[in-house]
């Protein structure tokens, strides 16, 4: 008798090649559905993804460079460091996590923590408050795109900022008093050209299209498979449920336009949405919060744990607003099969404007040994 041994080596390399395996087939048999989702998720950037986000993570990067972050003001910094037991370098990022959408927070946590301004705690704890969606996807797209209306987009950003910033009140009441001193500094926090700028926002911005026409291309396949109908034969829920859970799972824009519909609970699971952010989100963060060293990771466990807590907390929030506040919205079992672009351009291009001119005013030249702001 024989017994012959498999190393775990071999056991997940069998593993991969079988995935991938799988994924081929896959590809081969839905072909027409995997172009759907991939013509989906390009329309997806090009109608919100781009013009939504593009100019508040031009402001971001034009933020962490200036003197808010490097030597932001005296209340500014006592503010941040009473409040969130932060470096005082951490305000303008916080308030950019609020206003510029998911990949702006974190884009601004990297480049503090790779220009040594702030240690590895700090930068993984910034993570659990500082990931949010911004106004420009949750009251134009989601409020008057999907809910037709304007204040229930506004409540529902109420709900999710509340959260974050609670979040990060709670978090610093934990955080260690001597957490201020940071590691060794890897990079110089030195000042970037715009050109430099610019060109880090674009990169950002294509690993994030690539995210999105990946989430779509599978949620489009995941469709054509049947698997929610099969389900629903099997468990007796509406194959529609299934659908809509896996969508929120995997990107927070197709996620949205499934929960959109769901009458009286259409707050509570949009801000679950919202708060969670999807798989192609948090891919997105991965690689803003990658360590070029690869010695550190800055998502833990406690992220994804982080991630779920703020949306279930900031769903009951938002049914608490909406139901003070009332809004009419869509009926349960309404269909919204587009996500509609709501925002101002002429708002979009003067944030773009506000951009490069805060960059020629903050931008420092060396004369001697002095540093000048240059106008």
């Amino acid at each position: 008798m024989f017994i012959r041994t498999f190393h775990k080596r071999s056991i997940r390399y069998g593993c991969v090649a079988a995935l991938f395996f799988g994924i081929a087939a896959l590809m081969l048999y839905w072909p027409q559905a995997l172009a759907n989702g991939v013509s989906r998720g390009l329309s997806v950037c090009s109608t919100v993804i781009i013009p939504t986000l593009y100019p508040f993570m031009i402001l971001s990067g034009v933020l962490t460079d200036s003197p808010l972050c490097t030597q932001p003001p005296r209340f500014f910094g006592a503010l941040t460091r009473r409040l969130f037991r932060l470096p005082p370098c951490c305000g303008a990022a916080i308030l950019m996590s609020l206003i510029g959408g998911y990949p702006a927070g974190a884009l601004a946590i990297g480049r503090l923590y790779h220009s040594g301004q702030i240690n590895v705690s700090q930068a993984r704890r910034m993570t659990l408050f500082c990931v949010n969606g911004g106004p420009g996807f949750i009251v134009s797209t989601v409020g008057v795109g999907l809910l037709g209306s304007a204040r229930a987009g506004w409540l529902l950003f109420a709900a999710h900022a509340a959260t974050s910033i609670g979040m990060g009140l709670t978090l610093a009441r934990t955080a260690e008093t001597q957490e201020e001193s940071i590691d060794a500094p890897r990079l110089a926090a030195t000042a970037r050209p715009i050109a430099a700028v610019v060109q880090d926002t674009c990169g950002a911005l294509l690993t994030m299209c690539g995210f999105v026409l990946l989430a779509s291309a599978v949620l489009s396949v995941w469709e054509a498979s049947g698997v929610s109908l099969w389900l629903q034969r099997v468990t007796g829920h509406a194959a529609t449920a299934f659908s809509a859970a896996v969508s929120a799972l995997i990107e927070v824009s197709c996620g949205c336009i499934a929960l959109a519909g769901n009458g009286r609970m259409t707050p509570f699971w949009l801000c679950l949405c919202l708060g969670w952010g999807g798989l192609s989100v948090q891919g997105q963060l991965a690689v803003a919060l990658r360590d070029p060293t690869d010695r550190v990771r800055l998502l833990t466990p406690p992220f994804w744990f982080g991630r779920l807590l703020h949306g279930i907390i900031s769903g009951g929030v938002a049914v608490v607003l909406f139901h003070f506040i009332p809004v009419d919205l869509p009926t349960a079992g309404q269909n919204v099969s587009t996500v509609p672009f709501y925002t101002s351009a002429a708002a979009s291009v003067m944030l773009v404007l506000f951009s490069f001119i805060a960059m020629l005013c903050f931008y420092p030249k060396k004369t001697g040994n002095i540093s000048q702001g240059m106008l």
